[in-house]
């Protein structure tokens, strides 16, 4: 039985739509999902600019942070060119995490960076972080970290698609790496891995600057409270108060009943 009357709100069919290049990553409700393949061409006619869409299966899984995504309609092809902030990527949506939700994100942390800095991003990823800062911040030295093998190949391409010759990548586990090489050598490190990156903060103190520095650290949070980032607050005030101080947090997104997403910007001190 086919859907009828609606093939100009095909968002009512929708729970979830991300755009990536000319790939639609969507979430269907589940009484629709007898009607996945009609939806998926809905899709392709109602966004000109896509040409593949994935279905969304299953919730970020694995060490590598993957999305299980099954082919619905367009060209088979789960590879494409996202473009951001005048950067470009290159990246497989069922190979590497990638979130486009994190734009104004990846801008605002490039605006904070200062020249000459060195920065560390523990989890790279396709290197979008590190890329958009790199493009305002051409003498800053960054290091990319990452342990998904496929988003290390990835991330290698998008330094040679934007001309960028100031990030050295590593592929592998972040906190061996960080205890054998770098202690006491970064002014600003990122923490883009919202699962589980407070079980790294040490290891990001270790590698801060003795000087002192900043973690961007990012986390999910589940709260019921009115006030969100009260409560997240509260929670990484005693986790860092020997060492740093947050100065700034704010919900980046809004991930499923009672839980978010929440960046804080850390100071650290270790004098």
């Amino acid at each position: 039985m086919k859907i009828k009357n609606l093939t100009n709100n095909v968002k009512e069919y929708l729970s979830g739509l991300d755009i990536i290049g000319e790939i639609a990553i969507i979430k269907i409700k589940e009484i629709y999902i007898p009607h996945k393949n009609q939806i998926g061409n809905l899709v392709i006619d109602n966004f000109h600019n896509i040409k593949s869409v994935f279905l969304q299966e299953s919730s970020v899984e694995g060490e590598y942070r993957l999305k299980k995504l099954s082919y619905l309609s367009g060209i088979n092809n789960s590879v494409t060119l996202y473009r951001e902030s005048g950067c470009n990527f290159l990246l497989d949506v069922t190979k590497v995490y990638f979130s486009p939700r994190l734009s104004s994100e990846r801008l605002r942390i490039a605006k904070l960076v200062n020249s000459d800095e060195k920065i560390l991003n523990m989890f790279a990823g396709v290197s979008p972080f590190s890329i958009i800062i790199s493009k305002y911040n051409k003498n800053c030295q960054i290091v990319d970290i990452e342990l998904n093998p496929s988003a290390c190949i990835f991330a290698k391409e998008n330094y040679s698609l934007n001309k960028i010759n100031n990030i050295v990548s590593i592929c592998g586990d972040s906190k061996s790496i960080i205890r054998e090489k770098f202690n006491n050598t970064f002014d600003r490190i990122l923490m883009p891995l919202p699962e589980n990156s407070i079980d790294f903060l040490e290891d990001a103190i270790f590698a801060i600057n003795k000087n002192g520095g900043w973690i961007h650290l990012y986390s999910h949070i589940n709260c019921n409270s009115d006030n969100v980032l009260e409560y997240a607050s509260s929670i990484f005030d005693s986790k860092i108060s020997t060492y740093g101080e947050i100065k700034f947090l704010r919900i980046v997104k809004h991930i499923g009943p009672g839980w978010y997403q929440i960046v804080f910007d850390i100071k650290i001190n270790k004098k």
